[in-house]
């Protein structure tokens, strides 16, 4: 995980090139008969992948800390180097005296880094801007000036205020606006799903349903809940007020909590490749599941990448006990380690044994499943009949029927 500072202190997970420089393991585990866990699964495979750059064993659970610890996407990355460019920008026009140009471009960065301000960072973003502007609209003698610095200051309180970085006026009025008598008013703060934990211009003050008092002015409110997006909402206080928010399903969150299982449908298997690849930092993933076939286990697996997630054809390995797992994944790694990204994710699915569509009398045959080795049928499906101390299992599987 590379982590990139934004205002103090921010972990951005960011997605690599086409070269491969980080690869993941989802392993599902067991279903059914095998006693096969998920770490066992997993190391088998990433010991099938020997040592090529970066390889992270439990890449769900890598992605669960990157979140825990504030990682976001890169597309939000891009936000906040957008926000950053339009204050920067917008703060050489004022130095340049071009002040209505300034005053516009810091109003709009200040708009778009609103969303930001429940992210690690994105308050001090917000308050950068914000104080930016309350100085344009000091110099222009608006009206609202103080009430935006004010909120600038209790948005990043610790942020110095001196003469190295600004003219003697602003440092003044920014004096004067901290020995202003704060006159203070009640809201209202309520939000859905109840319960969500509430903050004002950075301070919690406990979970929804609640009564707050604040200054009469500016104030930005954030609402958190776990498996939810946070949501920020700016408001003016000048009466006793009262507001609702409502907070969106965090789909890579809820995903990450998940995790794998065997019967995943194809999209939540989808939002579990794309959250685990983003915030683990990775540019593909190996899905793997162990299933009940014909009276053995089968290692079941797929190579992912991509957004939306693509993967090669499942390769299906049958072993005999868990003596064969080792060799298994092997196998089923030299299959799809150079497949054709196509197909829709299935590995984590509850797939079905069903009759051949065409007349293979080669994938009928027990002669083939019956040998140690690799057979491909269709696409890229593998094969393979793996014991370590009993005769392997018959494995019979129609390559055309995964991935529909």
């Amino acid at each position: 995980m590379k982590a990139l500072p934004i205002a103090g202190a921010i972990v951005i997970a960011v997605l690599h090139g086409a070269h491969a420089e980080g690869l993941g393991v989802i392993a599902a585990g067991t279903q059914g008969a095998s006693e096969v866990d998920r770490a066992a699964l997993a190391g088998a495979l990433v010991g099938a992948i020997g040592p090529r750059g970066r390889v992270v064993g439990d890449a769900v659970g890598a992605a669960r800390a990157e979140l825990a610890a504030g990682a976001v996407a890169s597309a939000t990355l891009a936000r906040f180097r957008r926000v950053r460019d339009m204050v920067d920008e917008g703060w050489r026009a004022y130095l340049r005296v071009q002040i209505d140009f300034a005053q516009s471009r810091l109003a709009a960065a200040r708009t778009e880094a609103e969303p930001l301000v429940a992210l690690p960072g994105g308050a001090e973003l917000y308050a950068d801007a914000a104080l930016r502007l309350g100085v344009v609209l000091q110099q222009r003698r608006i009206a609202e000036a103080p009430a935006v610095l004010a909120l600038a200051l209790a948005l990043d309180p610790d942020r110095p205020i001196t003469l190295a970085e600004f003219s003697p006026d602003v440092v003044e009025a920014v004096a004067a606006v901290r020995a202003t008598p704060a006159a203070i008013q009640r809201v209202r703060v309520a939000a859905n799903p109840v319960g969500a934990m509430i903050s004002i211009d950075g301070k919690d003050l406990g979970r929804a349903p609640l009564d707050a008092e604040v200054t009469r002015g500016q104030h930005l409110v954030i609402a958190r809940a776990p498996l939810h997006r946070a949501v920020v909402q700016g408001i003016v206080v000048d009466a006793p007020a009262s507001l609702e928010l409502v907070l969106d399903r965090d789909d890579d969150a809820a995903w990450l909590a998940t995790g794998a299982r065997p019967g995943l449908g194809e999209v939540e298997a989808q939002g579990l490749i794309e959250a685990t690849i983003q915030l683990a930092d990775l540019d593909e993933v190996v899905l793997a599941a162990v299933s009940e076939r014909r009276g053995g286990p089968a290692l079941i697996v797929q190579r992912c990448a991509g957004s939306p997630a693509r993967c090669t054809a499942p390769a299906e390995v049958g072993f005999g006990d868990r003596a064969g797992l080792a060799a298994a994944a092997r196998e089923a790694w030299a299959s799809v380690r150079a497949g054709a990204l196509q197909d829709p994710p299935s590995a984590l699915g509850d797939l079905e044994l069903r009759p051949p569509r065409t007349g293979c009398r080669l994938c009928r045959n027990p002669l083939v499943w019956g040998g140690v080795g690799a057979v491909v049928v269709g696409a890229v499906i593998a094969i393979v009949a793996l014991s370590g101390s009993q005769p392997p299992p018959v494995v019979n599987v129609d390559g055309g029927t995964f991935g529909r």
